[in-house]
C-alpha cells in the first residue's frame, strides 16, 4: 500500500512541477558549469547502495574543494543561483524521482552517506537498514 502510495504522490508531483523542473534544468545548464543533477552515493533500504538525485547547486568536484563535504554559511563553491535553490529546498525535489524509482520512500528515514551511516555502531546500523527496508515495505514495526 505505501509503494502505491509513493507512486501515486511521486508521480503528480513530477507532472505538477515538471514546468518548474525544465525551466530550472535550463537555468542550470547555462549558469555555473552546466551541471543539471549531483548524484550523492547513499546507503539505501536494505544496505543496498543508491545515487540520490539533488540539483546541483555547487561547483564540480566541489567535496575536492576548500572545506570538502562541509559546506560553510556563504561558502564560495556555492553558484549563484543554488543558494536560492538551497534556501528553499527545492534542490532537494529531485528526489521524487527516487521515489519513483523505489530508491527511498515518502515515509520513513532518508538513506544516509556512507560516511554518516560508518558513525553509527554495527548494531544500529543493522536497525537503520531494517527500518528502511520495513518502512519501504510498509511494515509498522520491526520484528525482531
Amino acid at each position: 500500500m505505501q509503494r502505491l502510495f509513493d507512486i501515486l504522490f511521486s508521480g503528480a508531483a513530477l507532472v505538477v512541477l515538471s514546468p518548474m523542473f525544465l525551466a530550472l534544468m535550463v537555468v542550470l545548464r547555462l549558469s555555473g558549469e552546466g551541471e543539471i543533477f549531483f548524484l550523492q552515493e547513499r546507503i539505501g533500504r536494505d544496505g543496498r547502495r543508491i545515487k540520490l538525485f539533488k540539483f546541483a547547486t555547487m561547483l564540480k568536484n566541489s567535496e575536492h574543494i576548500g572545506t570538502g563535504t562541509v559546506t560553510l554559511h556563504k561558502d564560495p563553491r556555492i553558484l549563484p543561483i543554488g543558494g536560492l535553490l538551497r534556501k528553499t529546498k527545492i534542490n532537494e525535489l529531485p528526489q521524487l524521482l527516487n521515489i519513483f524509482k523505489g530508491d527511498m520512500s515518502v515515509i520513513g528515514p532518508r538513506p544516509q552517506t556512507q560516511r554518516c551511516f560508518d558513525a553509527f555502531p554495527e548494531k544500529s546500523q543493522a536497525v537503520i537498514v531494517q527500518v528502511s527496508w520495513a518502512v519501504w515495505r510498509g511494515i509498522n514495526r520491526i520484528s525482531r
